[in-house]
């Protein structure tokens, strides 16, 4: 195979690796519930539910809910746009003192995240086609015994898509190029930016915030998942397994 055809063909199974290892590490992560505990805790959401839940516009006293119900909530609201939004409307906080349980979302908040549930359905069947063809051309390597490219040469498709990622982040910033990705995949007719004022919803996510929080958990385990199994797999086919 000429250098260059070489040259591409390892960074695109680079890329492929780099799927794989994305999707493991987001199933991983989404089964730990994404961490809220943990960045309720150490995140600033607590102290943001407590600012702005007094200031909410359609629900009162979700500042008086305990820890535990909001990682309930929380674990809720996963459930459903992991499985088509259905739920949404059934999610409800009790705060001491009420009565009856209060619905957590208003119509704008469970329209976007049925939104978000659709995007959700995309990304799992990209990252599933992804993952079946690295599996099958791996297998195909292995078995016709041909030299799967080392982690040096992944890198070439990984580093060149990171480094454009890291450009747009620099030059725009997270929130600015977080909204404009918004701007792109939701129907422009329905509201995806909630102020904390008028949004449950943003307020225990403390959003976007802990959408970075969330995606550099995937990225720290994604990385090691990623030189393992490169490793691993240069390792088979130098053994001829």
């Amino acid at each position: 195979m000429p250098p260059p055809v070489r040259l591409i063909s390892n960074a695109l199974y680079g890329l492929l690796t780099l799927l794989f290892v994305v999707t493991l590490a987001w199933a991983a992560v989404a089964s730990m519930n994404y961490g809220y505990g943990f960045w309720h805790d150490h995140g600033g959401l607590a102290e943001n539910i407590e600012e702005y839940g007094p200031l909410n516009r359609h629900r009162k006293h979700f500042e008086d809910t305990d820890r535990q119900q909001r990682i309930s909530l929380f674990a809720e609201i996963v459930e459903a746009v992991h499985h088509g939004g259905e739920g949404l409307r059934e999610i409800r906080y009790q705060a001491p003192g009420q009565d009856y349980p209060t619905a957590l979302l208003h119509r704008a908040e469970i329209i976007h995240l049925q939104d978000v549930s659709q995007l959700i359905r995309l990304a799992k069947s990209t990252l599933a086609a992804a993952s079946g063809l690295w599996l099958l051309l791996t297998a195909g390597a292995l078995w016709r015994k041909w030299p799967l490219p080392t982690v040096q040469q992944q890198l070439y498709g990984v580093v060149l898509g990171s480094l454009c990622m890291a450009a747009a982040l620099l030059a725009f910033g997270f929130e600015r190029v977080f909204y404009q990705f918004h701007i792109w995949l939701f129907p422009p007719e329905h509201q995806w930016f909630f102020y904390y004022q008028e949004s449950l919803m943003s307020t225990m996510m403390k959003a976007p915030v802990l959408f970075k929080y969330i995606g550099v958990s995937i990225g720290i385990l994604a990385t090691p998942l990623f030189v393992g199994i490169a490793v691993a797999m240069k390792k088979i086919s130098r053994s001829g397994l």
